[in-house]
């Protein structure tokens, strides 16, 4: 039985702690980058590493959230999925509150601190660029992302400032501090679920010592471990650990195969994820599932995911279709009509997996991106001059689809 609420209510700020790469409190992964930390009254961020958790949990941040989902509010943070769901789409907020919202979850302004789920994004530590990624999340970004980053307008807004690069080039570090581990170990014992990202998280070797402590103190066998991974480096220590949980989700980026994989999500190799993908599948305890984040450069081959899926055996709760809300460029809204048309048309015979109708609502649902098309062009050419393999030719159906295009095509 769930407990009565608002309709706009989400349950994540009365159960559940996150942080951002650079160890930042933050409200949720969904919420709106840069517009999402706990913040102190001095108006910087509460960080794991340096601060207690019972002054972070009823911080003027918490309370105001808090407050507003009571009252039936949308937090401006929140736009992304109240944007889904105004377009017919199911959001990550109605999902958690499936799953979360249950009747001993305290739901009031100020509240005692009871941690169910955490979320801990261990640093930036990444071997990959994606494209649609940035530093905060992927150390193989600091160098490039002055080089790119107005052609697009990504996220974040800005160019890098020296500071700032050198705060990133340590965005690895705090995972390993004393204060991070002492902030797990108060929450540890009534936590359910742990959610560990990056950066890639199977490199955050500083995760053993939070799972050590769960398995030295009995804990193990009543928490359930989700990881986003890669599927590029595994190492056989990790699988060793997983063994010891209630069990471990595995939400695999997979955004293409063949060609586009690696073109989105280099210097990946199809055959290498294909493989780790299916020795994993074969792991006891682990729950598999292919998490794709659908974006302008993988729309139109879509098609070519879900069928990847099928043939592996995956049930339809085994995919999930991400809606990518930034950088703006990349958003599937962007392109012109006669690629989203395209889309659906490859998409069509594949409407019975979850979610695929809600994709293609959200494609045709506004034109919220449309002057973006530009900034897709100029960001991915100048991804070209930076990393090996073009646009038209690991994307064809982009091919002729502006005279840059044409010019690159031709050269």
């Amino acid at each position: 039985m769930t407990k009565k609420v608002s309709d706009t209510f989400c349950v994540l700020p009365f159960m559940h702690v996150a942080t951002n790469a650079a160890g930042s409190y933050r409200v949720c992964c969904n919420s709106t980058p840069g517009e999402n930390t706990i913040l102190q009254e001095n108006g910087k961020p509460y960080k794991i590493y340096k601060h207690d958790l019972d002054e972070v949990w009823n911080s003027p941040t918490y309370k105001t959230i808090r407050k507003q989902f009571i009252d039936g509010e949308r937090p401006d943070m929140c736009a992304r999925c109240f944007r889904e769901e105004d377009a017919g789409v199911r959001s990550a907020r109605a999902g958690f509150n499936e799953k979360w919202l249950k009747e001993d979850v305290k739901i009031d302004v100020e509240i005692p601190v009871d941690v169910k789920y955490v979320d801990l994004r261990l640093g930036n530590l990444c071997n990959l660029k994606c494209r649609m990624c940035n530093p905060w999340a992927s150390s193989m970004w600091v160098k490039d992302w002055n080089k790119v980053q107005d052609a697009a307008f990504a996220e974040p807004s800005q160019k890098l400032d020296d500071n700032t690069l050198e705060f990133m080039n340590t965005m690895t570090e705090w995972p390993d501090w004393e204060k991070t581990g002492v902030t797990f170990t108060e929450i540890a014992h009534t936590v359910e679920e742990i959610y560990l990202t990056g950066g890639e998280p199977t490199l955050a070797v500083s995760q053993y010592k939070l799972l050590d402590y769960c398995i030295e103190h009995d804990l193990a066998s009543g928490i359930r471990l989700k990881y986003n991974t890669n599927l590029t480096n595994v190492p056989p220590k990790m699988i060793e650990y997983w063994s010891h949980f209630k069990r471990v989700q595995l939400n695999c980026s997979i955004d293409a195969v063949g060609a586009r994989d690696r073109y989105i999500r280099y210097p990946s190799h199809w055959h290498v994820v294909e493989r780790t993908f299916d020795e994993l599948s074969k792991l006891d305890n682990v729950y598999i599932q292919i998490h794709c984040t659908v974006q302008a450069l993988n729309i139109c081959a879509l098609h070519e995911v879900i069928e990847f899926a099928e043939s592996r055996g995956l049930q339809h709760d085994q995919l999930y279709l991400n809606i990518l809300n930034h950088p703006r460029s990349m958003n599937i809204q962007v392109l012109p009509h006669h690629l989203k048309t395209l889309a659906l048309y490859n998409l069509k015979k594949h409407s019975a997996w979850p979610k695929v109708d809600d994709v293609l609502k959200y494609l045709n649902a506004g034109h919220t991106y449309d002057d973006h098309w530009q900034e897709f062009i100029d960001y991915n050419l100048k991804m070209d001059e930076l990393q090996r393999g073009t646009l038209v030719d690991a994307c064809p159906e982009f091919a002729n689809q502006h005279p840059l295009l044409m010019i690159k095509k031709d050269d």
